[in-house]
């Protein structure tokens, strides 16, 4: 594991990751404990978990007018 992986001083703060191991880490701690950000020295991505459900797609609540429309 390289250091860069490591999270910074807060948990939910991470250096960009070198290698598939890590990021998977990363998505393992998201999906677990909430959102993550990794900074990659230009910027921050933030990634967060969202279980699939039955509440269905994106698309399909963007088509059919979105709340409140049936």
């Amino acid at each position: 594991m390289s250091s860069s992986s490591v999270p910074t001083s807060r948990d939910s703060r991470w250096q960009y990751p070198e290698n598939g191991e890590d990021l998977h880490r990363v998505f393992t701690v998201a999906k677990r404990g909430g959102p993550q950000q990794v900074f990659d020295g230009e910027g921050v991505f933030t990634v967060s978990y969202a279980k699939s459900g039955a509440e269905g797609s994106a698309k399909d609540f963007l088509s059919s007018g979105g709340p409140g429309k049936e």
